[in-house]
């Protein structure tokens, strides 16, 4: 995964198709079908804005949050890529009769893990998309999993949507016609994979599909560079998002060392969160008193430091932005020292 830093990949891109649906529909370039195919799409897809986040990470904290949303489900595609190849091969075989002889057809692997990209005018990033396999034949076969019991799901609506996409990209940049997507339906027992039922769908390349590709990499560009990607309200956001933002928010304020064992590190790091601990308790017990001090004179107190902004009030009411931040100070100025309330707050903001 180390690899696909710095770039947008294949199986990224069908999230941000689907948020720039009515953009793509009100310009021509996906029907209606399409654009409610888009909308009935997962929410777990890439969204504009986790992937935005993730383009501004550096190279070594890309590499912490592939480990950190690693998953069952991504641990087990992995794990059952060569059995899902085997199963699909073994599917493919044929026997004809020529001249009164049987003759076996097979189709082979030629290549694997093989990657391309393009630099698409008006998008700052590379597109990137890598086969898993290629075949004798020339086409493209993509191996997928699910879990068993999601199987009805591929028997009764088919290939999912986000799928034809991956694999419209993977078929516009390895300039091929036919994409086979074999997906799995697997039980897991005591980590022991089993594949009970299979199926393949045939993709042929959608020109078309392949302009909503390009148009919504150059608009989601452009958002990045204005920054608009970022402002999304909490209630909004996806579990993609949210998943980011918690990343994120354990990198602050944290150090890594280059050790020379992945233990060696998480343990130095653990030791460093202990001592931040530490010292983040210090600190909290002298604001606290350099609060109480303040507190003497007046009604509202407020102290700032480089790492916390500290809030006390006459109340035990909580205030979150601004505005209302701005209304209880008024509030505070307007009181009487009869009405001060003898409970006090302290509202740390880290």
């Amino acid at each position: 995964m180390s690899d696909r830093f710095g770039i947008i990949g294949a199986s990224e891109i069908a999230g941000i198709i689907k948020e720039y649906s009515a953009n793509l529909f009100a310009e021509n370039l996906i029907s209606e079908t399409i654009n409610e195919k888009l909308q009935a799409m997962p929410n777990y897809l890439e969204t504009r804005y986790s992937l935005g986040k993730k383009l501004t990470l550096d190279k070594e904290q890309f590499k912490r949050f592939n480990e950190f949303t690693s998953n069952k489900a991504m641990s087990r595609g992995k794990e059952m890529e060569e059995d899902v190849k085997v199963d699909y091969l073994n599917k493919q075989k044929e026997t004809i009769e020529i001249d009164d002889k049987s003759i076996n057809i097979v189709v082979l692997i030629v290549e694997s893990q093989k990657m391309k990209e393009k630099i698409i005018k008006g998008c700052r990033f590379p597109f990137r998309a890598t086969t898993d396999y290629i075949l004798s034949d020339s086409r493209i076969l993509e191996c997928k999993t699910t879990d068993i019991s999601q199987w009805f799901k591929i028997e009764n609506d088919g290939l999912p949507f986000n799928y034809y996409i991956q694999a419209q990209a993977q078929l516009w940049l390895h300039e091929k016609e036919i994409c086979e997507v074999h997906i799995a339906g697997v039980n897991t027992v005591n980590k022991e994979h089993q594949i009970l039922e299979s199926k393949t769908f045939k993709v042929g390349l959608d020109p078309k599909m392949v302009r909503a590709i390009t148009a919504s990499l150059v608009w989601f560009s452009a958002e990045f560079e204005k920054g608009t990607l970022f402002n999304k309200d909490d209630s909004d956001k996806t579990k993609k998002d949210k998943q980011i933002d918690e990343f994120l928010a354990l990198e602050k304020g944290t150090l890594e060392l280059p050790l020379e064992s992945d233990l060696s590190a998480k343990l130095a790091r653990l030791k460093e969160l202990e001592e931040a601990k530490k010292e983040y308790e210090k600190l909290d017990k002298e604001i606290r008193e350099q609060i109480k001090q303040s507190m003497q004179d007046y009604k509202f107190a407020r102290f700032k430091s480089n790492q916390f902004e500290i809030e006390a009030k006459y109340s035990n009411e909580s205030y979150h932005n601004e505005a209302s931040i701005n209304e209880a100070i008024e509030k505070a100025k307007s009181m009487s020292i009869g009405d001060v309330k003898s409970v006090k707050k302290l509202t740390i903001k880290y």
